[in-house]
C-alpha cells in the first residue's frame, strides 16, 4: 500500500506524481521490505474419481485458511457422463460453478485439475466420503508472495477486511497525505496501460476511503494502519 501527497489522479492507471503527488509511505506487514520479484500461488490439485457409475456420488471437501472443511456433492448420470473424460469435465464445471475458492478444468479419464482463485490463499481440497472414492494429489503448493504482504480476509457480504497483521511502514518524507494506492511490489507509481492492477483511493480525517486521525506524515515516523475494508460491489453484466 502506497500513500501520496497531492490530489488523486482521475484513474489508478495515471501517474501517482502527476497532480503533485509524491510518495510518503510504503505499508507492508510490519514496515518490512517485500521484495519486487515476488509473486504469489495459489494451491492446485488433481481431483480423480474411481467411476462414474450411475446415482453415485463423488464428494469434495473444501477447507479454506483452516475453515471448514466445507462438502460439495456431484452425482453421477449416465445419460450426462457418458464417457470418463465428459464426465470430469461435468465434475469441473460443477464444482467451478459451486466452489467459489477455486477453477476446475478436465484433465483426462476421470480426472480434473483445480486450482485455487485467489492466489496465496491456503487452501485443501480432500475426499468428502461419496460412494466413488476421489484421490485427491496436491500438485503446486500455496506460496505467499512474502510474508510481509498485505493480506485481507474473507469476504463478508461484499466487504473485505485487513487481517490481524500489523500494517505500517516507515514514512519517506513529510508531507500530508491525499491518497493511497494498493500495488503490486514493483509498481513504481509511473503511467500504465492496464499492465499493473491497482486499487486507489482518498485519504482525509473522514469522509474518505481511508480516514486517519492527522493526514500530515512526518519523516522516519511509522504510520500505521490501524483498521481497513474495501467494498467490492456485485457484478452485473
Amino acid at each position: 500500500m502506497d500513500i501520496y501527497s497531492g490530489t488523486p489522479p482521475t484513474y489508478a492507471d495515471d501517474a501517482a506524481t502527476g497532480l503533485g503527488g509524491v510518495k510518503l509511505c510504503r505499508v507492508t506487514v510490519g514496515s518490512n521490505a517485500v521484495a519486487t520479484t515476488m509473486r504469489s500461488l495459489g494451491a492446485s490439485y488433481t481431483c480423480l474419481a474411481a467411476n462414474r457409475t450411475n446415482a453415485n456420488t463423488v464428494k469434495l471437501n473444501v477447507t479454506v485458511d483452516g475453515v471448514g472443511p466445507t462438502t460439495w456433492t456431484y452425482t453421477f448420470v449416465t445419460a450426462i457422463d457418458s464417457s470418463d473424460l465428459i464426465a470430469a469435465a461435468n465434475m469441473a464445471r460443477y464444482f467451478e460453478e459451486n466452489v467459489p475458492q477455486i477453477q476446475c478444468a478436465a484433465y483426462v479419464a476421470l480426472a480434473f485439475v483445480a486450482k485455487c482463485r485467489i492466489d496465496g490463499l491456503a487452501i485443501t481440497l480432500a475426499d468428502g466420503g461419496g460412494t466413488t472414492a476421489l484421490t485427491t494429489t496436491q500438485i503446486q503448493a500455496a506460496s505467499r508472495a512474502s510474508i510481509y504482504t498485505l493480506q485481507w480476509g474473507p469476504p463478508t457480504a461484499g466487504v473485505i477486511s485487513k487481517t490481524a497483521d500489523v500494517w505500517s511502514g516507515v514514512n519517506l518524507v513529510t508531507g500530508v497525505a491525499g491518497f493511497f494506492r494498493f500495488v503490486w511490489p514493483n509498481d513504481t507509481g509511473a503511467l500504465v496501460t492496464v499492465t499493473e492492477p491497482r486499487i486507489q483511493g482518498s485519504i482525509a480525517t473522514s469522509g474518505a476511503d481511508y480516514n486517519v486521525s492527522n493526514t500530515t506524515l512526518t519523516l522516519a515516523a511509522t504510520h500505521t494502519v490501524e483498521s481497513f475494508s474495501l467494498t467490492l460491489p456485485r457484478y452485473t453484466a
